[in-house]
């Protein structure tokens, strides 16, 4: 593991802003985030601006992506657990261990976590654009990494489908006489419970937010950084004012989402080239 990150430090550095090394101390897994987005783009063959071109002062988006006379900015952070209390992410204890058993998996709690971080790096990236440091044809991404509670949070539909459009619980209705599946889905959720105020997740139907271009998900960490197991998932804000063009061509999944009468349908758009490789489960 320190092999692959001074490795990766080496292809990196270039880009990194002056307190990285420090900063990577302080918050592994949100510098290790950035740091593996970074190589994974220029492994993509996309073109970083470097930190000698950067702001020195006043700050900017952690990477950004120079493509054909436009800039693609990305600012990455990695959600912690939360405070302490009901809406904080707890680990479970083994169960061969005094207090072991089964638990619910925290998927609430993690969507909190999730959409907390959109809010703050909204707000950045809001303060960049009133600044001037993004440019208003910029294309403007939120990277959000689950790494600290990944093994808690599944896969289908990925975690931040449901905590960006009003996405609940499963369900499966089963007809009792044949034992046939005669309809699933997913029931309304609009909102996230909690003991204050609910928070909604219908962030990417409002249009408040739509100065974000889209937002990249993965469960990817220091500890397992397989995108068989957690690819990289990006989700097109339907209502962005400077959206991504789809296909980039740099993640694993990439939902899309359209309208369909009163409603919206999310796909991923990418689904049909893995439909003949085989699932891999965690």
């Amino acid at each position: 593991m320190h092999e692959r990150i001074e490795a990766m430090w080496k292809t990196y550095e270039p880009y990194a802003d002056p307190d990285f090394r420090h900063g990577f101390a302080r918050d592994v897994d949100g510098r290790f985030w950035e740091m593996y987005l970074g190589c994974t783009l220029l492994e993509a063959g996309r073109v970083l601006l470097p930190a000698a071109e950067r702001l020195r002062e006043g700050g900017q988006p952690d990477l950004c992506v120079v493509e054909d006379g436009r800039r693609i900015w990305i600012e990455a952070i990695a959600p912690d657990d939360g405070e302490p209390g009901p809406d904080q992410i707890v680990r479970p204890v083994p169960i061969n261990e005094e207090g072991g058993g089964f638990t619910p998996a925290p998927v609430r709690q993690a969507q909190l976590r999730t959409t907390s971080a959109f809010w703050t790096k909204s707000c950045v990236i809001a303060r960049y654009l009133s600044e001037g440091v993004i440019g208003a044809d910029d294309v403007r991404i939120i990277a959000i990494s689950a790494s600290r509670f990944g093994p808690y949070v599944g896969e289908d539909p990925p975690l931040i489908i449901s905590s960006l459009f009003p996405i609940g619980d499963a369900y499966v209705t089963v007809d009792r006489e044949t034992g046939e599946i005669v309809d699933q889905g997913f029931h309304a959720a609009p909102v996230i419970e909690r003991d204050g105020d609910p928070i909604p997740r219908t962030a990417f139907l409002d249009e408040r937010f739509a100065d974000i271009s889209g937002v990249l998900w993965s469960r990817i960490g220091l500890g397992n950084a397989s995108r068989r197991v957690r690819p990289l998932t990006y989700v097109h804000n339907p209502l962005a004012h400077r959206p991504l063009p789809e296909g980039w061509g740099v993640w694993d999944r990439e939902f899309v989402a359209t309208r369909d009468g009163d409603d919206w349908q999310a796909a991923d758009i990418l689904a049909q080239e893995r439909s003949d490789q085989t699932p891999v489960a965690e």
